[in-house]
């Protein structure tokens, strides 16, 4: 089959419905996040996306990755670099399909156990026929819960974040019920996103007050992270601060000079030739120094336990 003979729209589906496929002949539950999912909710305008999320429990992710790898489904190739950013998936590909597939044992924001998160969420799965299968997906709360830590993450890398929490303060969270609200609260206390999810929650359900800094690392973490606007600057910075001292000067200089190889493997955009790949260094240099004083005001707030609310605000016409 060659690439070009399957449209997107049609890829995204039928790679649901191949992974569900997978994941019933080796006794798998799988669990499908974002994308038609959380159209169907309606949390987001209907757009083709690129891949298709599934979620697994933790001790199943070997049995799945060999099950897609029987079925053609390879690693997607990144730079060292991307390898140590993304450690919450696995991004397969196929030669003869145009879209991806990415596995997940975690959904970042969600700050219990992995395993005990799949639970929780599994617990509420409902149906969603794609491809003519019926596959399993979070319910609407559920669905609620990751729009707003996904949209909240990287907000620097796409401005399509923006626009979905507003979606979610200005229509979806203010038309639930009471009922709903308290749902939404109990399963964000049992997930551990009260803190993670609360600049998108707070005005909507009740929830504890802030965990201060320094009681949860893995909190601490996301509100650096979140109020860096997850720009690659912080990610750089929150990975060499992690690592052991011994490896520390290497990663900052990988930060600082990437290979030919490895830049052009995270940015296939770079036009061919040399003239172009100096641009780019510069270009991302410039994007770092660009960033650090939001890195820095970052830390700042992250050590007075304070979440960013940046995309959150009322907007200048008064809107909630």
């Amino acid at each position: 089959m060659e690439p070009s003979a399957l449209a997107a729209a049609d890829a995204v589906e039928l790679a649901h419905a191949l992974v569900d496929s997978v994941g019933r002949a080796r006794g798998i539950r799988v669990l499908f996040l974002k994308g038609p999912g959380s159209a169907h909710h309606g949390l987001r305008p209907a757009r083709v996306s690129a891949d298709a999320d599934a979620m697994v429990a933790p001790q199943d992710l070997a049995a799945m990755l060999d099950g897609l790898a029987a079925a053609g489904w390879h690693e997607r190739e990144h730079s060292d670099l991307a390898h140590l950013f993304a450690t919450h998936s696995v991004t397969l590909i196929h030669d003869s399909w145009p879209c991806d597939i990415d596995v997940h044992v975690r959904f970042p924001g969600f700050l219990r156990e992995p395993a005990d998160v799949f639970e929780a969420l599994w617990e509420r799965r409902v149906p969603l026929t794609l491809a003519g299968v019926e596959v399993c997906i979070p319910d609407r709360i559920g669905a609620i819960l990751i729009a707003a830590l996904h949209s909240l993450r990287t907000p620097a890398q796409t401005t399509r974040h923006a626009i979905e929490v507003r979606m979610l303060l200005d229509t979806v969270l203010p038309s639930l019920s009471e009922t709903e609200r308290a749902d939404l609260a109990s399963l964000a206390s049992l997930t551990g996103c009260q803190d993670t999810a609360r600049p998108v929650l707070e005005r909507f359900v009740a929830l504890p007050p802030p965990t201060p800094a320094r009681v949860d690392p893995d909190l601490d973490a996301w509100r650096v992270r979140t109020g860096a606007q997850g720009s690659s600057t912080v990610q750089h910075w929150q990975i060499i601060a992690g690592s052991p001292l011994r490896r520390r000067p290497r990663l900052i200089w990988n930060a600082f000079w990437r290979s030919e190889q490895d830049l052009r493997r995270d940015h296939p955009e770079i036009r061919p030739g040399r003239a172009a790949l100096v641009r780019a260094r510069f270009e991302r240099w410039g994007r770092g120094l660009r960033a650090a004083p939001g890195v820095v005001s970052s830390l700042a707030r992250a050590r007075r336990g304070e979440t960013d609310r940046t995309l959150t605000r009322p907007d200048k016409d008064g809107a909630p």
